[in-house]
């Protein structure tokens, strides 16, 4: 595979859709900071009550240590990052769902697709690049923006900090030792490849719904997975049939559970690692058969498709 296509070929994606890519995570970021700003604008800050508050979690803080649980910093943190970050990863999949939808959609309606060929960029090169930008660039872009939320956040804290001790002599230094920071987003960035490889099945359906459908692709992708479940319930339900084998796929493919977490936990002793291992568990060999058969559509219909 030629790399400096490829690298092309990425940048001309995220050129087509920059202004998604950019000003949403963008936006996303802003809103995080402007409504505390608003809120401390209108509500003032009672300092009395504040340096009260800093006080009794440096006594929690100076607890924990001495009966050897510092770790619990570390996970306190950790579920504080996954806070963090939740809401971009899940508006990032929803921008990763209208981009697969609309990737190879949208230029067979504005006909570009005409040009596009015309370039030496072979037809299996476009359906990797779209793939590779969909599955990994875009949530690379908000996982970078939450971690750079981060890190805005952690520099105000290493400033009140410093105030705070300084001023007022309230340490909250032992806190921020304790927190393992770099360990806790390595572990979100480190989920970053598992889930793009567990939800390819996904991606490629889309992808074919985006090279097949002549005009609405999102209801191409849908409305024929909900026709199949109907019918498949009529079907079981009439000849009496133990479960439908369709249905119990789909949920037991893309479910994570509480059972599946408590799976996985009894044999990690941190839950970080459990929740990388259970995205980890749900890759198994239908994500390989389905995803390469309907990759393989796609291409097919890349290739055969006649353009109007």
């Amino acid at each position: 595979m030629n790399t400096s296509i490829m690298k092309a070929s990425i940048r001309k994606e995220l050129w087509e859709f920059n202004g998604m890519l950019k000003w949403v995570p963008i936006t996303l970021a802003g809103v995080f900071i402007f409504i505390p700003l608003l809120t401390l604008i209108l509500n003032g800050i009672d300092t009395q009550a504040v340096l009260a508050e800093l006080k009794g979690i440096v006594a929690e803080v100076e607890k924990l240590t001495e009966m050897q649980q510092s770790d619990r910093m570390s996970e306190v943190f950790f579920v504080s990052a996954i806070a963090l970050f939740t809401p971009f990863i899940a508006i990032g999949f929803i921008v990763q769902v209208y981009y697969f939808v609309t990737c190879l959609f949208d230029e067979r309606r504005d006909q570009s697709v005409m040009f596009w060929r015309s370039l030496p960029v072979s037809d299996e090169m476009t359906i990797a690049s779209k793939l590779l930008t969909g599955a990994i660039v875009i949530p690379v872009i908000f996982l970078a923006a939450a971690t750079l939320l981060m890190a805005f956040i952690l520099i105000l804290t290493i400033i009140a900090c410093g105030v705070l001790s300084v001023g007022f002599d309230v340490s909250l230094w032992g806190m921020l030792a304790g927190a393992n920071i770099i360990s806790g987003i390595g572990y979100i960035w480190l989920t970053l490849v598992p889930i793009a490889i567990w939800l390819l099945p996904l991606y490629s359906w889309l992808m074919l719904a985006s090279i097949y459908a002549n005009k609405a692709p999102f209801l191409w992708a849908v409305l024929p997975i909900v026709a199949l479940l109907v019918i498949e319930a009529i079907v079981v339900h009439y000849l009496h049939l133990s479960q439908p084998f369709f249905g119990h796929f789909l949920v037991d493919y893309f479910s994570i559970t509480p059972d599946h977490l408590a799976e996985v936990s009894m044999e990690q002793e941190k839950s970080r690692s459990a929740a990388l291992l259970m995205i980890i568990s749900q890759i198994d060999y239908r994500t390989v058969l389905v995803s390469v058969g309907l990759l393989f559509t796609t291409y097919w219909f890349r290739v055969n498709k006649q353009e109007s």
